[in-house]
């Protein structure tokens, strides 16, 4: 299990060495360019929960690609949010309460997010207007 302190850690070895975020496009095109990059559409973690691809549309009207894990048995809620880092020839998913700490915007511009997932899921009903952001 992963305490605060090992959290506080990570977040300064990343500030010494802070990753390329992917994102904070002013289309959305070209953060679903990104995702179409990567594989795999749907990860099943459990019965109960899946990641998915999906579009982030920050409070300042950028783009962001992320995978989120949502809570199918309770309709689709949003249980984890994950944005991109480049890193040489990979990605990687930085969990959003450590990225938050070191993108480039403040976090006001940031949140609150609407999203959207690539494909619509059944047993998701949190996204009442997809395919447009919820």
């Amino acid at each position: 299990m992963v305490t605060q302190a090992d959290v506080k850690e990570i977040i300064e070895n990343l500030k010494k060495n802070p990753p390329k975020f992917i994102g904070g496009y002013k289309k959305q095109g070209w953060a679903i360019k990104v995702l179409d990059k990567i594989m795999d559409e749907l990860l099943e973690e459990d019965q109960e929960v899946v990641t998915v691809k999906a579009v982030l549309e920050a409070k300042d009207g950028t783009y962001y690609p992320a995978f989120l894990s949502l809570d199918m048995k309770n309709k689709g809620q949003i249980a984890g949010i994950y944005l991109l880092a480049e890193e040489e020839e990979q990605f990687n998913l930085i969990p959003f309460e450590i990225a938050k700490e070191l993108i480039a915007k403040p976090e006001n511009e940031l949140v609150p997010f609407k999203y959207r997932t690539l494909e619509k899921l059944n047993g998701d009903e949190m996204q009442k207007n997809w395919p447009d952001f919820t």
